[in-house]
C-alpha cells in the first residue's frame, strides 16, 4: 500500500501539463499551477513558523482552493482540520480553538460572526473564495505579502518536477481530524492517519474506474468524509481532472455540469439520485402508461431501453457506473434503475471513523438492499449469536479505523473494544458472501410494549415511497410509535390537495403502512410538520432534535 501523499507528489511530477482542478464554470489550474501554489503555502507557514504536525482548519463550501489547500495542509506534515461549513460562526470558532489549529481557512460570512481576539492561537485566517488575508498576528501578513519574493529566493529557475519533494510521513502519523455535524449531536474529532486515508485512496481505483486524465465532477462537500475521500482525494492522487460543482445539486444545475464534465464515474447521496431519476424520467415514470409498462418491465423492453437512454444521457453520455453512500437508497429507487433499467448503479457504507468505506458493491455482483461486501483490508463481525441471521451490532477493525477522538478519551473508552474492535453503532447482518445488510442505528432503535426491538429506519423506508410523503422519521410516544410526516409540497401544490383530503390520504398511508410491517411495531398516529427536517452533511437526519 503506498503513502497517498507519495503518490501525490508521482503524480504531481508525472501529470506535470495536465488540467488538475476546476471551479465549475470558472478558472482551472494544471497540476504544475497547484505544485507552485503548494510551494508557496509551504514557505510561508514555514517562514511563519508552522511547525511539523501543527493544525490548519478548513471550514467553508467545497471550492478549487479547498481541495489546493488541504493537499498542501498534508504534503507539508501538517494536519488538516475539516468542519462542516454549515456550523455556526459560533460552533466554527469553538472546534478551531478545541483542535489546536494555527491557521483557518473559512469564508468571510463565517468570519465575520467569529471574535479572533478570542482565538489568541490562530495566527491567520484566509477567505478560500479568493485567498484574501481577512485577520493575522505575530507578523504573518508582512511574511505573507512577501511570499512571491520568498518563493522566487527558494525556486531560483522556477519550480520544476524534479523538485517537488514532500514529506515522508510514517503511515501511523495523524494527518486529518474530521468534525462532523452528527445525527446524535455533540461533534466529536475523528484523528485519521495517512494509513486510514492511504488505505481508501488504494482501494477506491480498484472498484471504480479511476483513470489519470479522465474527468471528474464533484457534488459533494469536502467536509464530509465521503466527498473528501472519493471527490477529492482519490482524484488528485490518480492524476484525474476534477471539477468543482461548489453549490447545491438542484437537477438542471447538475443537468448541465454533467453535459459539460461528461464523467465515467459519479458519486452522490440517494437524495440526489432520487432528484435527479425524478427530473430525468420522472414524467414517463409517473404516467399511468409508464407505471403500467414498468409494473410488467420484462414484456416492455423497448419502454425500459428508451428510459435507460435518457437517464444516461442526463449523466453526461458516458457514466459507467454510478455509486451511492452516506445513507440507505430508496428500494423502490433501486429496484426501477438496477432491476428495471439496468442503469450501472450500486452503493457503499462507511463512516468518518473509517475513512470511510466498510462495505462496496462491485457492479454484476451487488445484491440489492446490502451495503456491499466488506472491503479489502478490513474485517467485519456481527455481535450475535448467528450473525447471517440475527441482527446485532456490527464491530470492525483493519486499516481504514481511526486512532480514536481528538482530546476525548471517555469516547474512545465507548466505542472501542478491549481487543481493538470499533463499534459502528449500525445494526445488520453479514451473509455466507460477507455482503452486509443494515436495519438501523443502536441509538435509534426502539422498544415495543412486549419487549421487541423496532428499527425505526426500516419502517420509514416503507413510509417514504407512500404517496405524498416527502420524508419522515418514527419516534416513541410512551407505548405508542408516532410517524413525523413531512409532506411533499410540491405534489401536494401540483394536483391541489386540500388539508382535509391530506388529512385522509396520510390517515390512509399509515393503515397501508400497518399492513407492511409487525403488528408490535404498528405506528398509531401521526404528525405533520411543515420545515424539512434538519440534516447532517451527508443528509442524515438529525434524530436527537425529535426525540
Amino acid at each position: 500500500m503506498q503513502n497517498f501523499i507519495q503518490k501525490f507528489e508521482t503524480t504531481i511530477k508525472e501529470c506535470w501539463t495536465n488540467p488538475a482542478v476546476s471551479d465549475y464554470k470558472c478558472n482551472t489550474w494544471t497540476y504544475s499551477q497547484i505544485a507552485e501554489e503548494i510551494a508557496m503555502m509551504h514557505l510561508v507557514w514555514k517562514a511563519a513558523g508552522i511547525k511539523h504536525g501543527d493544525k490548519i482548519s478548513l471550514n467553508a463550501r467545497s471550492s478549487a482552493n479547498w481541495a489546493k489547500t488541504f493537499m498542501a495542509v498534508t504534503s507539508g506534515g501538517h494536519v488538516a482540520v475539516q468542519l462542516f461549513n454549515g456550523f455556526t460562526p459560533a460552533d466554527a470558532q469553538k472546534f478551531t480553538h478545541h483542535s489546536d489549529s494555527k491557521i483557518l481557512f473559512t469564508e468571510k460570512a463565517i468570519f465575520e460572526g467569529m471574535d479572533f481576539e478570542r482565538t489568541p492561537q490562530l495566527l491567520a485566517v484566509f477567505d478560500t473564495k479568493n485567498m484574501e488575508l481577512l485577520a493575522s498576528r505575530n507578523g504573518f501578513a508582512e511574511i505573507h505579502a512577501n511570499r512571491e519574493e520568498i518563493f522566487k529566493a527558494a525556486y531560483l529557475h522556477g519550480l520544476t518536477p524534479d523538485a517537488v519533494e514532500y514529506v515522508k510521513l510514517d503511515m501511523d502519523e495523524l494527518c486529518c481530524i474530521n468534525y462532523t455535524s452528527g445525527s446524535t449531536g455533540n461533534p466529536k474529532g475523528v484523528m485519521l492517519t495517512v494509513r486510514n486515508i492511504s488505505s481508501n485512496v488504494e482501494m477506491i481505483p480498484v472498484h471504480f474506474p479511476y483513470r489519470r486524465g479522465d474527468n471528474y465532477l464533484s457534488v459533494l462537500p469536502f467536509a464530509h468524509i465521503f466527498g473528501l475521500l472519493y471527490d477529492m482525494i482519490a482524484c488528485m492522487c490518480t492524476g484525474m481532472h476534477l471539477t468543482v460543482l461548489g453549490m447545491p445539486p438542484a437537477p438542471s444545475i447538475l443537468k448541465n455540469a454533467l453535459q459539460q464534465v461528461k464523467p465515467h464515474v459519479i458519486m452522490m447521496v440517494p437524495l440526489v439520485l432520487s432528484k435527479m431519476a425524478e427530473y430525468s424520467i420522472g414524467e414517463f415514470v409517473q404516467s399511468r402508461t409508464g407505471k403500467a409498462r414498468l409494473k410488467d418491465y420484462s414484456h416492455h423492453p423497448e419502454f425500459c431501453q428508451a428510459l435507460r437512454t435518457i437517464a444516461l444521457s442526463y449523466l453526461g453520455g458516458r457514466c459507467e457506473v454510478i455509486m451511492t453512500g452516506g445513507a440507505a437508497t430508496p428500494v423502490e429507487i433501486e429496484e426501477l434503475l438496477i432491476t428495471k433499467l439496468d442503469i450501472p448503479l450500486v452503493t457503499g457504507y462507511g463512516m468518518t471513523e473509517c475513512a470511510p468505506a466498510i462495505a462496496l458493491a462491485r457492479l454484476g455482483h451487488y445484491k440489492q438492499r446490502s451495503c456491499g461486501e466488506i472491503v479489502e483490508r478490513m474485517q467485519a463481525r456481527i455481535n450475535s449469536e448467528d450473525p447471517q441471521n440475527t441482527v446485532g451490532e456490527l464491530l470492525v477493525k483493519g486499516d481504514n479505523t481511526f486512532i480514536g477522538y481528538y482530546k476525548n478519551p471517555e469516547a474512545d473508552r465507548e466505542v472501542f473494544t478491549s481487543d481493538g474492535w470499533f463499534r459502528t453503532g449500525d445494526l445488520g447482518i453479514i451473509d455466507k458472501e460477507n455482503n452486509l445488510f443494515l436495519v438501523g442505528r443502536c441509538k435509534s432503535m426502539l422498544l415495543s410494549s412486549n419487549g421487541q426491538n423496532v428499527y425505526p429506519e426500516e419502517i420509514e423506508v416503507k413510509l417514504n415511497v407512500l404517496p405524498y410523503v416527502a420524508e419522515s422519521i418514527i419516534v416513541q410516544r410512551g407505548e405508542k410509535f408516532v410517524a413525523l410526516v413531512v409532506p411533499n409540497a410540491d405534489q401536494l401544490a401540483n394536483d391541489g390537495v386540500s388539508a382535509e383530503t391530506l388529512k385522509h390520504l396520510m390517515e390512509k398511508n399509515i393503515a397501508t403502512l400497518n399492513t407492511q410491517i409487525p403488528a408490535y411495531s404498528f405506528v398509531s398516529n401521526y404528525e405533520l410538520r411543515e420545515e424539512p427536517f434538519a440534516k447532517t452533511p451527508k443528509g442524515s437526519i438529525k434524530r436527537f432534535m425529535y426525540s
